[in-house]
C-alpha cells in the first residue's frame, strides 16, 4: 500500500482573515527551514522571495481595509489573488522534495494529506481553453472575458500585455476568478491590449490559452 504525502490546496478558499493567519504562518516556516535551504530553492529562490514580500504587502492591506473601504477592500482581494498564483508555484516544489524526505512537508506550515492507494493512478493534466475571448463593455477600463472551464481546474488566471506578445517578460498578472465563463477586468488602460488565461488545478496552472487582444476604452 503506497502512501503519498500531498499539500492541501485550501488556501485558496480561506477567508481574508484566515488568509492572513495562514501566509504569516506559511512564511515563518519556510524562513530559514532546514529541510529547505537557499539550494533546494536554486533558480526558484526568487519565487520565495516574492512571496515573503507580497505576504507583508497584504497584511499592510488587510489593516487597511479593515474600515470597511470597498476600493481598499478591492485592492487587498488583489493582493490575495496575486499570493495565490505564487502559492500554487510553490507547492509542487515543495511536494517534489517529499519523495526523498515525506516528513519534511510537515514543516511548510501548510495542510498535509495523506493518501493511500493500491496503485499509482493517472490523473489528466489540464488543458487550455480554445475558446477564451474577451470584449470591450464600452465602459472607461473594463472589459469580460470568458471561457471554457476544463476538468480539474478550480481557478482561472488572465495576463495581459500592452507591449510585445512574443516577449514573456512584457507579459503579467491582472486576475483570478473563480467562474471562467464570467471574468470582469477594470482598471484597464486605454488601447490595444493583448490577453491570456490559464486554469489552476491541484497541481498548480496548466498551459496557456492563445492570445486574444481587444481595443480598451
Amino acid at each position: 500500500m503506497m502512501v503519498q504525502r500531498k499539500i492541501k490546496r485550501n488556501y485558496r478558499q480561506l477567508t481574508p482573515t484566515r488568509f492572513l493567519a495562514f501566509i504569516l504562518t506559511v512564511r515563518r516556516s519556510l524562513t530559514n527551514n532546514r529541510n529547505y535551504p537557499d539550494t533546494f530553492w536554486g533558480a526558484n529562490l526568487a519565487l520565495l522571495q516574492q512571496f515573503f514580500e507580497k505576504t507583508d504587502v497584504y497584511e499592510v492591506a488587510f489593516r487597511a481595509a479593515s474600515n470597511g473601504d470597498r476600493l481598499l477592500i478591492h485592492d487587498r482581494d488583489k493582493i490575495m489573488e496575486e499570493i495565490v498564483v505564487i502559492l500554487d508555484q510553490i507547492t509542487p516544489l515543495l511536494e517534489g522534495s517529499s519523495v526523498r524526505n515525506p516528513d519534511a512537508l510537515s514543516t511548510t506550515g501548510f495542510l498535509i494529506t495523506q493518501e493511500r492507494r493500491a496503485h499509482k493512478r493517472t490523473k489528466l493534466p489540464l488543458t487550455s481553453s480554445k475558446d477564451f475571448a474577451v470584449i470591450n463593455l464600452g465602459e472607461l477600463g473594463q472589459a469580460l472575458g470568458s471561457a471554457s472551464t476544463v476538468p480539474g481546474a478550480y481557478n482561472h488566471e488572465i495576463h495581459i500585455n500592452r507591449g510585445d506578445p512574443t516577449r514573456e517578460s512584457d507579459w503579467f498578472h491582472h486576475s483570478m476568478f473563480p467562474d471562467a465563463s464570467k471574468m470582469l477586468m477594470e482598471n484597464l488602460q486605454a488601447g490595444n491590449t493583448f490577453f491570456r488565461m490559464r486554469h489552476h488545478g491541484a497541481d498548480g496552472p496548466g498551459p496557456w490559452s492563445p492570445i486574444t487582444s481587444v481595443a480598451i476604452s
